[in-house]
C-alpha cells in the first residue's frame, strides 16, 4: 500500500512537470543544484588540509565526536587558504532553498508568467537556449568557464569613502619615486569634483628591479581575482609578479575587466627581475591649486 502511494505520488509529480515549461524545469533543477552544491563545497572545505578547517570549527562550537566524521568527506579544495567567506556559501544555499519552495508552492501563479515570457523568446532558438543557460548558471552557481553567475548578495553596504574634508599638513619625508605611483591627471580631475580643500587616502606598490630601478605596479598585473590574498606570502607574491612580468606585452590585451585596477604602461620595462616590492599607505591633499603627498607610511616590504 505504501509502495503504491509513493509510486502514485511520483507519477503525479512527473505528470505535472511534463506540463510545465522549459524555463520552469531549468529554474527548478538549477535551484536544487544551487541548494546542494554550496553545502557540498562547505563540507569539502571542512575536510581539506587534513582537517585544518574542521579543527577550527570544533574549537569554536564543540561537538568533536560528531563533526569528526566530516574529516572523511572527499575534498577538492586541498591546498587553498583558510580565509574564505563561508557566509557566502550559506547565502547561496539559502537562496536555492527559497527558490525551490517558491517554485513548488506558487507554481500555478509563477508558471503563466514564465510561459508568457518564454513565448517571446522561443521563436529564436539561439536566444532561447542562451537565456535558459544563463538562468541555469545563475540558479545552480555553476562556473561554466566562460560564463560566471556573479556573487549574489555582494554589495557596498560596508564601503567607506577614502575622501575626507580638509587639507592634511605635510608630515614627514616621502621618497621621490612615490610620485610615479600617482596618476596626477586623475587627481586633478577628482579635485574639480570635490569641495576643497580635501584629503584622499590610498595605497601604492613600488617594485625594485635587480638593477635598482623603480617601477610603480598594481595588483592588476597578476590577472587574478582577489589578488591581495597572495600578499600573505611574500615569496609567493614575488614569484607571481616575476612570472607575469615576461608576459607584459600581453597584459594590456588580456587584462581581465573584472578586476578594477588602473592600467599602467609597462612598455619601458626591460625584463629585469623584481627583487623587492614596497607597499605604501599614502594620503594626498589638495587645496585646488597645489596637489601633493601629505603623508606616506610604508606598510609592508616583500623581498627575497
Amino acid at each position: 500500500m505504501d509502495g503504491r502511494m509513493v509510486s502514485g505520488s511520483c507519477f503525479k509529480v512527473l505528470k505535472i512537470l511534463k506540463r510545465t515549461s522549459c524555463l520552469y524545469h531549468v529554474l527548478l533543477v538549477g535551484s536544487v543544484m544551487g541548494f546542494f552544491f554550496p553545502i557540498l563545497s562547505l563540507l569539502s572545505r571542512l575536510s581539506a588540509n587534513d582537517g585544518q578547517y574542521l579543527n577550527k570549527l570544533v574549537e569554536l562550537v564543540g561537538f568533536g565526536e560528531l563533526l569528526g566524521y566530516l574529516s572523511h568527506f572527499p575534498s577538492w579544495h586541498v591546498g587553498e587558504g583558510i580565509a574564505f567567506p563561508y557566509d557566502l556559501y550559506a547565502r547561496w544555499s539559502a537562496y536555492g532553498l527559497i527558490s525551490i519552495c517558491s517554485l513548488c508552492l506558487f507554481r500555478k501563479k509563477i508558471e503563466p508568467f514564465l510561459d508568457k515570457f518564454e513565448s517571446y523568446l522561443i521563436g529564436n532558438k539561439k536566444i532561447h537556449i542562451l537565456m535558459l543557460f544563463a538562468v541555469f548558471v545563475y540558479q545552480s552557481k555553476i562556473f561554466a568557464g566562460w560564463w560566471f553567475h556573479g556573487i549574489a548578495g555582494w554589495d557596498f553596504s560596508k564601503w567607506e569613502s577614502k575622501i575626507n574634508a580638509g587639507a592634511e599638513k605635510p608630515n614627514g619625508f616621502s621618497p621621490a619615486y612615490l610620485k610615479s605611483a600617482i596618476n596626477w591627471e586623475n587627481f586633478s580631475l577628482l579635485t574639480s569634483t570635490q569641495k576643497i580643500p580635501y584629503t584622499i587616502s590610498g595605497n601604492a606598490l613600488i617594485a625594485f628591479t635587480e638593477d635598482n630601478r623603480t617601477i610603480p605596479i598594481n595588483l592588476g598585473l597578476l590577472e587574478i581575482v582577489f589578488p591581495d590574498r597572495f600578499m600573505e606570502s611574500p615569496q609567493t607574491f614575488l614569484e607571481l609578479i616575476n612570472y607575469k612580468i615576461p608576459m607584459i606585452r600581453d597584459y594590456q590585451s588580456l587584462y581581465p575587466e573584472h578586476t578594477p585596477f588602473a592600467r599602467i604602461d609597462y612598455s619601458d620595462f626591460q625584463g629585469s627581475k623584481i627583487a623587492k616590492v614596497e607597499y605604501w599607505d599614502l594620503n594626498l591633499t589638495s587645496d585646488g591649486s597645489v596637489h601633493e603627498i601629505s603623508s606616506a607610511r610604508i606598510n609592508q616590504v616583500f623581498s627575497r
